[in-house]
């Protein structure tokens, strides 16, 4: 009996570990096929850019319902959706015949992944019970998903270089199809709660966030016009927040129940520690690809290869993360991890003109990479423990949402910073890039003292995680899981009252 239960056990992490690892490919695997993209179609530069915008934009726009879609009309389900969704988006964008189409496949892309991101962690907590199968499990899921987005920038530029920039979306194709069709025989069902959709709620909250990573993603742009669009879509999507937030407090089975807000191991696992986390990794992987490749001349493949420092110890670090969790709590744990952080920033805040890969990049990236294990592993351990059953794809939710708004503003706001340097700069004939979401050309190239000042408001956000951690997580949220099991009855008021 044993042994079937551990065959079983594999292949739900299989095919979850999967469906993590082609969602987070894809928010990188693009980037180095950019400069071939462009030159089929002819994009100018605000155009290619929402080749990559587009999907961080219904990602994180759609997070939130995702997770409460799945919550009500079952996980299994709306993983299955989302990955065939995936699947058939990328075969769209492979035969895409101009611009415009390939830029809505990727935005169809990040919606199938919003669906089937949050139905992923709550699948997990829900075939693993609390304690040390779950963080095993959370263990070997942290390494997938901390692998993914480095993994996407090599086979990015593997498949461009060997067989054309179509393979970056056709690879896609037939993992999409095999995890819908093994998701129904593997994984069993949770979720299917029988409340209404809050349609109000679920259409302010999906419409502010897309425009709040729509506007942060925007900021800075040159273009007068772009810069008005992203003003107003920034005011519209606060108008739009705050609307959300007065239908939840008259909604009878709202999108997200406020009063989760007071169970202080959610607040702070996923509004501080997840935001914190989206604003420093996607803030120092920008900014290090720019550094590589215009300070040391690394071509787009050699800068995959060159985060693999990070990767490798973050391939050995998170099951190690998930025992520990474990054994000390994932407060310690997720403290830890923005302590790492945080000595990271500061050691890549070193960076010279002379290019110093080995004596300051790869310290920092380890040191980044036992950030990046600690906190993915005992972030995911804390929410999915920290609420019952029935809100784990709600859960779920929230921690993938923080990180995307946390790159998008944290991006936003620590480039601004670095290009307001003005002396020990690139030379502008060579610092033409793009990365993610956000372009950067000749006329607005970081100046080396501006990738200083960036790491270094990196480093104080990381120093404050900690603080947010050990102000927020009273209770260890293994020990509050165990209540709940233990007097059922308690269930509802434990989430309000956590403390």
């Amino acid at each position: 009996m044993s042994r079937s239960y551990g065959d079983a056990s594999r292949g739900v992490l299989w095919v979850l570990g999967t469906a993590q690892l082609m969602i987070l490919l894809d928010t990188s695997i693009v980037h180095v096929a950019l400069p071939s993209i462009r030159e089929e179609f002819g994009l100018p530069p605000h155009r290619l850019q929402w080749t990559a915008t587009a999907y961080a934009l219904t990602f994180g726009g759609f997070l939130l319902l995702g997770g409460r879609l799945g919550d009500l009309f079952g996980r299994r389900r709306i993983l299955t959706a989302g990955m065939a969704l995936f699947a058939a988006a990328s075969a769209l964008g492979g035969f895409a015949p101009d611009g415009d189409v390939l830029i809505a496949a990727r935005a169809a892309q990040g919606l199938g992944a919003a669906l089937a991101a949050p139905a992923v962690l709550a699948l997990l907590a829900a075939h693993y019970p609390e304690g040390k199968a779950r963080h095993r499990a959370l263990g070997i899921l942290g390494t997938v998903s901390s692998l993914g987005f480095t993994l996407g920038l090599v086979l990015g530029g593997m498949l461009t270089t060997a067989l054309g920039w179509r393979w970056v979306f056709f690879m896609n194709v037939p993992a999409g199809v095999a995890l819908a069709f093994l998701a129904p025989r593997v994984l069993r069902e949770s979720g299917r709660l029988r409340q209404p959709l809050d349609v109000p709620g679920a259409i302010t909250a999906t419409a502010g966030l897309a425009l709040l990573v729509y506007a942060c993603s925007s900021a800075g742009a040159d273009s007068g016009a772009e810069t008005v669009l992203a003003l107003g879509a920034l005011i519209f999507s606060f108008i739009l927040l705050l609307a959300f937030l007065v239908i939840e407090t008259r909604q009878v089975s709202p999108l997200v129940p406020l009063a989760l807000f007071r169970n202080r191991t959610l607040a702070a696992g996923t509004l501080a520690v997840g935001g914190a986390f989206g604003a420093i990794m996607g803030t120092s992987i920008f900014l290090l690809t720019l550094y590589l490749q215009e300070v040391l001349g690394f071509d787009p493949l050699k800068t995959g290869f060159a985060f693999l420092p990070q990767e490798c110890v973050v391939l050995l670090a998170s099951p190690i993360a998930g025992r520990a969790v474990g054994r000390f709590g994932a407060k310690a744990v997720l403290a830890g991890g923005m302590g790492f952080f945080g000595a990271g920033m500061l050691t890549l805040s070193g960076l010279s003109a002379q290019g110093d890969y080995w004596g300051t990049v790869v310290p920092g990236l380890l040191l980044v990479g036992l950030g990046v294990s600690c906190v993915i592993v005992a972030g995911a351990a804390a929410v999915t423990a920290a609420v019952d059953p029935e809100r784990h794809g709600l859960a779920s939710g929230l921690w993938n949402t923080a990180p995307q708004i946390g790159t998008a503003v944290g991006l936003a706001a620590l480039v601004a910073l670095a290009r307001l340097q003005a002396d020990g700069g690139l030379d502008p004939a060579h610092a033409a890039a793009t990365v993610g979401a956000v372009a950067v050309d000749p006329a607005g190239a970081i100046p080396l003292a501006g990738f200083r000042a960036a790491f270094l408001a990196a480093a104080g956000i990381a120093a404050a995680g900690p603080a947010a951690v050990l102000a927020g997580m009273k209770t260890n949220a293994a020990h509050a899981s165990r209540q709940r099991r233990g007097k059922p009855g308690e269930a509802a008021c434990q989430a309000g009252n956590e403390s």
